[in-house]
């Protein structure tokens, strides 16, 4: 039988630690993407604002924070003492509570597309009902989806990079063959294509769905005009236009990518930022779009869905958000202040990096001689950064996010690591 009690002296190094730890968690992570981020052994000890600490003592500033969820930095002691606070008063009955009005109205006061909603889990459970839904809404199954947006691991919405035409394929060993069957894949914007998918499919597209920011390939805004043109099309064929909004909701403005770029959504989709770290998401939109949940006749469910913990943290981040009115002003100068000082460090190290932000989420990716992404190097050049007292994940898709906890001289720090850990590595192009 394998000993899985609690030994009285922690592991020596942070490799024992994650060794130790995969005697008994499979592959030593409880998410595939986890694993990506530990190219170089790190487990955590503790994590308060900006920084983490490991078994070791090290103490690491955090450009990942968490994948995005943590806007006003870890242990934020306005958030997690009424979460506590919450634990004491019951945090699970099964029962409607209070504070589901409480959350839900912040929610609905914040986020201009969504007048009514539902609580969910994670992202991943929160978009499976919000495509459901909106499938039921429109009676029409086809699904339009854009290439490198991620929109959870579930059977109909994991896919794997590329498609075959428009049809995209089954993004994990065990999915069924049909798992695809019912969606179209098509890049993200590319106004023609969504012409072409309209004018073949438009009687028969039941939803789109799609981060207005693209958020796990890198960092994509949208280009001028393409959430506006899926806007129109989606209201002249009838089909429902659901935003992903998992990483921009209350991350790239109070009211997310919707607030920002003026353009709302039929459904919406939330989580990370809206719980301050603790696991709850959310689907919602207009009154008439929620109907068929209202009446039932729509299917949604779950134990855990809206426990008070949960909304206590919801209500703790969105009324922290509310009384703080240069809050995205604050984050958009700190965000460009990163941006000049990562575009520095790179330039200064003769080194050709592909950097985009938008707000407070960036995205820099180490390119080779022919200026494609250099997934190697990107992963060479963190696992040097780490060692120097800076973490960030190794994927380059993976956006670093800052928050209210880091600092210009955080920032300053950031930009010396990279400069000098850049520096180590022969010289290829320019900064773009």
């Amino acid at each position: 039988m394998t000993d899985t009690s609690t030994n009285a002296t922690a592991p020596a190094s942070n490799k024992a630690a994650y060794d130790a730890i995969h005697t008994v968690v499979a592959g030593g992570v409880s998410s595939n993407m986890r694993a990506r981020g530990v190219v170089t052994p790190l487990v955590v000890e503790s994590a308060s604002g900006c920084r983490i600490r490991d078994v070791e003592g090290n103490e690491l500033i955090d450009a990942n924070m968490g994948y995005g969820p943590h806007v006003f930095g870890y242990a934020d002691r306005e958030v997690t003492d009424q979460i506590a606070d919450q634990f004491g008063r019951g945090h699970l009955t099964g029962l409607p509570h209070r504070l589901d009005r409480e959350a839900a109205g912040l929610v609905a006061e914040l986020v201009p597309g969504v007048e009514q909603l539902r609580f969910a889990n994670s992202g991943t459970e929160a978009l499976m009902s919000a495509v459901r839904l909106a499938r039921a809404i429109s009676g029409r199954p086809l699904l339009l989806t854009f290439e490198g947006h991620y929109h959870g691991w579930s059977e109909t919405l994991l896919r794997a990079p590329g498609a075959e035409g428009y049809r995209p394929r089954p993004g994990a060993a065990g999915m069924i063959p049909e798992a695809m069957s019912h969606t179209i894949q098509i890049p993200w914007n590319d106004a023609a294509a969504v012409e072409r998918v309209f004018a073949e499919y438009g009687g028969e597209l039941g939803a789109v769905l799609c981060e207005p920011v693209l958020a796990n390939a890198g960092v994509v805004p949208p280009a001028p005009g393409f959430l506006e043109l899926l806007r129109l099309r989606t209201r002249e064929k009838g089909a429902v236009l659901v935003f992903d909004e998992v990483i921009t909701g209350f991350r790239v403005a109070r009211g997310g990518a919707q607030e920002r770029y003026g353009v709302i959504p039929d459904l919406t989709v939330l989580s990370k930022v809206m719980g301050g770290g603790f696991p709850v998401a959310a689907f919602g939109g207009s009154r008439e779009a929620m109907e068929p949940l209202t009446t039932y006749e729509a299917f949604h469910a779950g134990v855990y869905a809206g426990n008070h913990a949960a909304l206590r943290a919801v209500a703790a981040t969105l009324t922290k958000i509310r009384s703080a009115p240069d809050l995205y002003d604050d984050l958009e100068a700190l965000g460009a202040y990163a941006e000049d000082r990562v575009r520095e460090a790179a330039t200064a190290a003769g080194r050709s990096v592909l950097f985009e932000r938008v707000g407070s989420v960036l995205s820099m990716a180490l390119l080779d001689e022919a200026s494609a992404v250099d997934r190697a190097a990107h992963r060479a050049l963190q696992s040097a950064c780490q060692r120097r007292g800076l973490y960030f994940h190794p994927n380059p898709d993976e956006p670093w996010f800052l928050s209210t906890a880091h600092t210009e001289e955080d920032i300053d720090t950031i930009a010396a690591v990279l400069k000098e850990s850049l520096a180590q590595a022969p010289a290829t192009r320019i900064v773009r």
